[in-house]
């Protein structure tokens, strides 16, 4: 992996503060951290609903790394094979609230992320992609 696209600092980011009409974001650095925001958000909820209903994700027995990290896919896999029976419906709606708390939710904060290139020049490189976005997303909003 390459590196991530970090959201901007100094600008807002959490969905809490874009809450309300007149709080919607203002410029192009905002909208890309309320979009940043909004997926992170969306992948969390995602992870949550895979942990609830596959403990193996919350306490992973100690396979083979091989092995292990076709676990998750598996889960996920049976996870969409089951709501497209539509089965077990109550999870979804329950998972369904933004407000809600997930537990695990934010344990990755303060852990380094293996395999990620945080060079000098990788971190430049990531900065120039998100800077490009925005561009691109300056550039539609004047023209709408």
């Amino acid at each position: 992996m390459l590196g991530f696209l970090t959201p901007y600092r100094g600008e807002r980011y959490h969905l809490r503060d874009y809450e309300g009409p007149e709080r919607a974001p203002r410029g192009p650095k905002e909208l890309f951290n309320y979009r940043h925001s909004s997926l992170q958000n969306v992948i969390e909820l995602c992870f949550g609903v895979l942990k609830a209903r596959f403990t193996v994700l919350k306490n992973m027995p100690n396979y083979k790394l091989r092995r292990q990290r076709l676990v998750p896919i598996a889960c996920c896999v049976l996870h969409n094979f089951i709501r497209s029976q539509g089965c077990c419906e109550r999870m979804f709606r329950e998972y369904e609230n933004e407000d809600m708390l997930i537990e695990g939710e934010g344990e990755a904060e303060g852990r380094s992320i293996p395999n990620i290139d945080l060079s000098p020049s990788n971190v430049a490189l990531m900065s120039n992609v998100r800077d490009e976005i925005v561009k691109k997303n300056a550039e539609r909003l004047l023209t709408q």
